[in-house]
C-alpha cells in the first residue's frame, strides 16, 4: 500500500525574490521550472495545494523600498500569468476552494518588511488592493515601525538583541490598526519580543508567525518563539509557521554545517504541539531563502518530512493538521 500524500499549505517562501534576481543577474528564470527550493513542477510533486509568496526586499540595500515590493509584486504577476493553467492568486478563501476546485495551486501574497509601506498608509492599500493579505513588520532591521530579533551570532558567541525588548513604534501601533481595519494578517515572525507582547496588547484579530520555531530548542535563534509567545499566539487563535532553516532548528548550529535534519524538525514540531496544542502548528518552509538546503531539499520532498513526523509517534491526523488543516481553519476564519 502506498503512503498517504499530504496536501501541503505553506505560510512562507523567498521564492519570487529569487526569481527577480536572478533575472537581473541574466539568469533564465521562472515558477515553472528552475533551480530553487520552490518550483511548480516541484510543488505538484510534493502535493501542495496553497504556498504563500513572500515580497522579501533587504531594506539596507534599497533606496526606495515601496518601489522595490512593486517590483517584485509586479514579478509575482508575471509568474501567475504566465503559469495560469496550474497557480491562481487566491485573495479570499472562497478563492482557494475554487482553485482546489479547478486542480490548480493557490498563491497567497504576503509582505516581508515593513519598509516597502511604513512611510504612508496609502503603500499598504496599495499592496491591499492586489491582493496581499500578510503582512511583517520588520526584517533584520530596525524601521519606522519597530525592532527586530536577530540571529545568533556564531563568531561572537552572543545574540544581537539591541531591539529585543523594544516594543512597536507609535507609528507601528497605527500600521496594525491599519492592517486590520484592511484585512492584512499581522505576522510577528521577525519582530522583537517587546514587539510580539505589544501586538498581543492591540490587536483585537488573530495573528500569525509565518516562519518561526521554539526557542527553548534553539535557543540561539532569537526570532524563534519562547514557550510563553507559542502559547498565547495559540490562545489568540494564531497559528506559527515551522520554520526549516537548520539555525533554527540545531541548538549547537555554526555556518558551514549540513542543513537541518527531518529528525531535529520533527523535534521542533513535537515541542510546539506540546506546547501550544495541536491545533496552532503549521508549515512556514522559508525555502528560497534558506542558504543550506534540509534533509528533504526542495518542496518534491515534503511527504519525506510527513513520514519523518509519523515515525516520531505523531498521528496521521496530527500530521495533516500540521501540513493543511490548521492553516486552512486559520485561512477560513481570517481571509474574507
Amino acid at each position: 500500500m502506498n503512503p498517504k500524500k499530504y496536501c501541503v499549505f505553506d505560510f512562507h517562501c523567498d521564492t519570487i525574490s529569487a526569481i527577480c534576481e536572478k533575472k537581473k543577474n541574466g539568469e533564465p528564470a521562472g515558477l515553472r521550472r528552475n533551480g530553487l527550493s520552490i518550483d511548480l513542477e516541484k510543488m505538484r510533486e510534493g502535493n501542495y495545494a496553497l504556498q504563500t509568496f513572500a515580497l522579501f526586499l533587504d531594506a539596507g540595500k534599497e533606496k526606495d523600498c515601496f518601489q522595490k515590493g512593486k517590483e517584485l509584486y509586479s514579478v509575482f504577476r508575471e509568474e501567475m500569468e504566465k503559469n495560469r493553467t496550474w497557480i491562481s492568486q487566491a485573495v479570499t478563501f472562497d478563492d482557494i476552494l475554487e482553485n482546489e476546485k479547478n486542480g490548480k495551486i493557490s498563491a497567497l501574497l504576503s509582505l516581508e518588511e515593513g519598509a516597502s509601506f511604513q512611510e504612508a498608509g496609502e503603500q499598504l492599500r496599495w499592496f491591499r488592493k492586489r491582493g496581499a493579505r500578510i503582512a511583517t513588520f520588520t526584517w533584520n532591521y530596525e524601521n519606522e515601525l519597530g525592532y527586530p530579533n536577530r540571529f545568533f551570532d556564531p563568531w561572537k558567541h552572543r545574540i544581537w538583541s539591541e531591539g529585543e525588548n523594544r516594543g512597536l513604534k507609535e507609528k507601528g501601533i497605527q500600521m496594525l490598526e491599519l492592517m486590520e481595519e484592511l484585512g492584512v494578517i499581522a505576522d510577528v515572525s521577525h519582530l522583537s519580543d517587546g514587539g510580539f507582547w505589544d501586538v498581543v496588547k492591540y490587536a483585537k484579530k488573530p495573528f500569525l508567525a509565518t516562519h518561526s520555531n521554539a526557542r527553548r530548542m534553539a535557543p540561539n535563534a532569537a526570532r524563534n518563539l519562547t514557550d510563553d509567545m507559542i502559547r498565547t499566539l495559540a490562545e489568540r487563535g494564531g497559528i506559527l509557521g515551522l520554520n526549516y532553516c537548520v539555525s533554527f532548528v540545531r541548538p549547537d548550529w555554526r555556518p558551514g554545517q549540513e542543513g537541518s535534519r527531518l529528525k531535529e524538525l520533527v523535534r521542533q514540531a513535537k515541542h510546539i504541539v506540546k506546547t501550544g496544542g495541536e491545533d496552532c502548528l503549521a508549515l512556514g518552509s522559508d525555502f528560497d531563502g534558506i542558504e543550506e538546503k534540509p534533509e528533504m531539499e526542495n518542496a518534491g520532498g515534503m511527504q519525506k518530512l510527513a513520514e519523518a513526523m509519523e515515525a516520531a509517534g505523531l498521528s496521521g491526523r496530527q500530521v495533516e493538521k500540521i501540513f493543511s488543516e490548521n492553516a486552512r481553519r486559520f485561512l477560513r476564519e481570517n481571509l474574507s
